[in-house]
């Protein structure tokens, strides 16, 4: 006789990758994937005009396994719209759970099953990790991404890098409908992982940012964003942050929470909003006396704090 525990159906789950010239790679992340124990996992993948082989090996792939489907290629530019189209295309319907991977990175064993447990656990309805940035010369650093959350920091930040991310199905669904909302400008997001957190926080769903690093993710030339570890990508991220470019993209994902936002959030957004409308020096000095809502880790909100009253966000 089989007890309960051994005749429950796993949780099937829904892996989106999205790929673009990244052959190198491919073949270490998908084992890492497929691997996964704990779910009956299936995996749709996007490419973006991938030219180097790509295609030939996700070929290759999906004939040695069923659990692959290969979406018809597009041209989409950068990540996020390929992992948008990814969003409104698959049945979300016809899973439990939909999660998110990068192309050169590498989940670590148990990854799923854990984050599966700690959502049902949390009664949560998403959740990313802390990971471990790692070069072709040996060097592992972590990322630590489960700093605190505060007030608003999800206006203002992601909770992690996209590939440690998992989401319920109803919360899927309602970031997919968003996307199809042509009076939100979701779409317009330059993070695909920025947005579905901001749109977990705004609808009033609870995020879980684990603390255990769930993913290698890969530093090498051609990452789209890459760790923010030494000082170029200090600097890189400096210069988004001071040319008005940060401060465009918090406008963007305000607008776009409104349209989910709870009771209790709307008012928040709403001030901020119309904050961010014309952003004079009064309102600069109205942000600023927030700035400790605005970022998890202690020294990002007192970067942003200076930015802020200098004018320079």
């Amino acid at each position: 006789m089989h007890t309960n525990a051994e005749s429950r159906t796993p949780p099937r789950v829904a892996v989106l990758l999205a790929t673009h010239m990244g052959r190198t790679y491919l073949d270490e992340q998908l084992d890492s994937i497929l691997d996964q124990a704990g779910a009956d996992l299936h995996v749709f993948v996007s490419d973006d005009g991938s030219t180097d082989g790509t295609l030939e090996l996700l070929a290759e792939r999906q004939a040695a396994d069923a659990r692959i489907t290969i979406l018809p290629p597009e041209t989409f530019g950068a990540p996020a719209p390929n992992f948008f189209r990814l969003l409104t295309t698959i049945p979300i319907e016809e899973y439990d759970y939909v999660g998110f991977a990068d192309q050169d990175d590498v989940w670590m064993t148990g990854k799923l099953e854990r984050h599966i447990r700690l959502l049902a656990e949390g009664h949560a309805d998403g959740i990313s990790s802390n990971v471990t940035a790692f070069s072709e010369d040996g060097t592992r650093i972590l990322i630590k991404k489960d700093y605190p959350q505060r007030l608003a920091d999800h206006l203002f930040e992601t909770p992690g890098p996209g590939s440690t991310f998992l989401l319920t199905r109803r919360f899927a669904r309602l970031v997919a409908e968003q996307l199809d909302n042509p009076d939100s400008p979701a779409r317009e997001a330059f993070a695909h992982d920025w947005l579905i957190y901001a749109l977990a926080r705004a609808a009033g769903l609870r995020w879980i940012i684990d603390g255990e690093s769930t993913v290698d993710y890969r530093q090498h030339v051609a990452n789209a964003v890459g760790a923010n570890t030494g000082l170029s990508q200090a600097w890189k991220r400096l210069r988004l942050t001071s040319n008005r470019w940060h401060r465009g993209q918090v406008q963007l994902t305000v607008e776009a929470c409104i349209h989910v936002a709870s009771p209790e959030e709307l008012p928040r957004l709403q001030w901020l909003h119309e904050i961010l409308v014309e952003f004079t020096y009064r309102d600069a000095l109205r942000l600023v006396r927030r700035w400790r809502q605005l970022r998890r880790r202690p020294r990002d909100r007192a970067a942003l704090a200076t930015l802020i009253t200098a004018r320079l966000w």
